[in-house]
């Protein structure tokens, strides 16, 4: 009997103490970590949340920019922070490689962290700088055939989705290009425009502008359907190459042992202001997916992820460099 009594005052002392963190969340600012430059797709994306997620919850939302390694210098100084719900992070596709790629044993990755909810995906469109003499994948491909391995793209480095399309259409195009690896998308455009770098596997948002300006020319995209907003542009496999496919995917999650009702809470907000019609619209125009999902369908769809990369990266041949 002593047991039980016991076991039952433990249980409320724990919904007492869950109740209370929800209750007094939010008690300060809330940190918005960003593993991407100013400008970047995750940026992007964190700052069009960010007033909105600051008006729900009554206190201030700070983007915090953290670039570099393929977002695990973001994620390790989120994972550190304290489990309260007041440090968020914008975690995706770049970690999930970062980890496939290089295990570290002293830190555990994408599962420091709990989900919270998907915000957006998007396929990678394979571009060039105007200066190049291609307009099609085809005179893309004569260009990187005249000079084997000197064609440059840009990457986020090792296991990033800009890498994985370019090596599955090097194989199937049968040429060399040069990868050259950014810390973001935003710092490698000027280069692109100018023509340092000929091509690049990037997403709509960061293109957009420079797209409408003739600078830069989309050549394909690594979906299984055209883009809405890019109608005439074709897929890979329209082009001749099926079976590329390639889409940056981002969320936001918390670090490990966040209570559950703040996580609810976050969701809760974040799902709102994801179906909000600013949002939707903006999102519809970067040729962006809609997120929005509960924290189980984030972390299933995040475990799918893992085992289906993890499959593509040993067929391609791609190890950490």
């Amino acid at each position: 009997m002593m047991r039980v009594k016991t076991v039952l005052t433990l249980a409320l002392l724990v919904f007492g103490a869950a109740q209370a963190d929800e209750a007094q969340f939010p008690s300060k600012p809330i940190h918005f970590v960003i593993p991407g430059a100013a400008g970047s797709a995750p940026d992007l994306r964190a700052r069009a949340i960010a007033p909105k997620l600051a008006l729900a919850l009554g206190q201030p939302v700070i983007v915090d920019n953290r670039p570099g390694a393929l977002g695990s210098i973001a994620a390790r100084e989120v994972a550190r922070a304290a489990p309260d719900g007041h440090t968020l992070i914008m975690n995706g596709s770049l970690l999930l490689m970062n980890d496939l790629l290089k295990p570290d044993p002293s830190f555990a990755g994408m599962r420091a962290f709990a989900p919270v909810t998907s915000v957006s995906a998007a396929p990678v469109i394979l571009a060039v700088s105007a200066t190049l003499p291609a307009r099609t994948l085809a005179e893309l491909i004569q260009v990187a055939r005249t000079a084997p391995g000197k064609t440059s793209y840009a990457s986020a480095g090792p296991g990033s989705m800009q890498q994985l399309v370019a090596t599955a259409f090097e194989q199937a195009a049968g040429i060399s290009l040069l990868e050259v690896p950014y810390k973001s998308q935003a710092q490698e455009i000027p280069d692109l425009i100018s023509g340092q770098i000929a091509t690049s596997m990037a997403y709509y948002p960061v293109l957009a502008p420079h797209l409408k300006s003739g600078r830069v020319r989309a050549l394909a995209v690594a979906s299984q359907q055209r883009l809405a907003v890019l109608p005439d542009l074709p897929t890979l496999a329209e082009a001749g190459f099926p079976g590329i496919e390639g889409k940056g995917w981002m969320g936001v999650m918390v670090p490990l042992g966040t209570p559950e009702p703040i996580i609810r809470r976050l969701h809760k907000e974040l799902a709102l202001i994801l179906k909000s019609p600013e949002i939707v619209e903006q999102w519809n125009a970067g040729g962006g997916e809609l997120g929005g999902n509960t924290p189980e369908e984030f972390g299933a769809y995040i475990r799918e992820e893992y085992e289906r990369w993890g499959k593509r990266l040993r067929e391609l041949g791609i190890k950490s460099n």
